[in-house]
């Protein structure tokens, strides 16, 4: 689960005094006492810091990608506090006055990394875990959007777009013979992703239903888990950064990218889903690999020679996504 991955860019590096210059608008009075550089992101920086005479920790989120970003995320967070468990905002600066990106102070949420428990756990804990998971996700989906696309700051649609078929095949098309992400394919795999997406593209033209807020990182990195009387049950959803709406279908396939059809976590993990009320289309699997595919060939085309655990890992994963043969 982009294990070994290389960063595109370097994290943001902090000192306690800046830090604690950061956060004195917060707590005036107050040391900070530790500050450690925490999580498996690749884009932002987060630290953990500890206060003196403090029993809780907080987050410091640094957001590389700007105001909007960091808009949107604090935006998200308070739409979805109350049916979905996320990391509360403390305190937000997007001015750039005392630091020169937006930032964040944030609540610490305890819990182990999903990851670790799919990798790690019993069966007992991954099937709890999943089901959990599968839970969450359709709670996220609730949250509805007359038009697909990317939002503003403000959570609103900005320049509604929809992924059918053709659209699908243009990006594809693009990526595979202009973008770089073809010569790291090769031109073989190339060519069977081509064919691939060519034979199913058509599915998501005939999707119906509404535009809904997706994650769209939404994997074991980001998904903290706790143990309670029920099994591993989430904690908290982190990293909104990347969220949109969209389709049901990029979530789901993040989720169960790394997972063999029919594992016993995703069949948890889809069956809770849908207990929940949440409809999935008959050809749902396919669908989420096509989805996957668009965000598989955006992430080649912005790899390079530097990031090469990065590129294999990619490479296996669209060879695999490219290999199902039914719905």
């Amino acid at each position: 689960m982009k294990e070994g991955w290389e960063r595109t860019v370097p994290p943001m590096q902090l000192d306690i005094t800046q830090i604690h210059d950061m956060i004195t608008p917060v707590f005036p009075r107050e040391k900070v006492v530790a500050a450690e550089r925490i999580g498996t992101g690749l884009s932002n920086t987060n630290y953990k810091i500890r206060l003196e005479g403090s029993a809780e920790p907080y987050v410091l989120r640094l957001f590389r990608k700007g105001l909007e970003i960091a808009e949107k995320e604090l935006a998200i967070i308070q739409r979805v506090r109350q049916t979905v468990p996320v990391a509360d905002y403390i305190y937000a600066d997007t001015s750039c006055r005392v630091f020169d990106k937006p930032w964040a102070l944030m609540e610490w949420k305890a819990g182990d990394l999903l990851r670790d428990v799919m990798q790690g756990g019993s069966e007992q804990d991954l099937i709890a875990a999943a089901a959990s998971a599968g839970r969450i996700l359709a709670n996220i989906h609730e949250y509805t959007f007359t038009e697909s696309g990317f939002f503003s700051g403000d959570m609103e649609v900005q320049d509604p777009i929809r992924m059918d078929g053709e659209r699908f095949l243009a990006f594809i098309e693009q990526s595979l013979f202009q973008d770089p992400c073809g010569q790291w394919l090769g031109e073989e795999l190339a060519q069977s992703v081509w064919s691939f997406s060519q034979t199913y593209s058509h599915l998501l033209s005939e999707i119906e239903e509404t535009p809904m807020l997706v994650h769209s990182d939404y994997n074991g990195l980001n998904i903290l888990m706790q143990h309670g009387p029920e099994g591993c049950a989430v904690s908290a959803v982190l990293d909104w950064e990347e969220a949109f709406s969209w389709n049901r279908y990029v979530d789901i396939a993040n989720m169960l990218r790394y997972e063999p059809d029919g594992s016993v976590f995703e069949k948890s993990f889809v069956r809770a889903y849908r207990e929940e009320g949440a409809v999935l289309n008959d050809h749902w699997r396919i669908l989420s690999k096509l989805e996957d595919l668009v965000a598989l060939c955006d992430m080649l085309t912005h790899s390079n020679l530097a990031t090469p655990t990065r590129m294999r890992d990619l490479q296996r994963l669209v060879a695999e996504t490219v290999q199902v043969t039914n719905g």
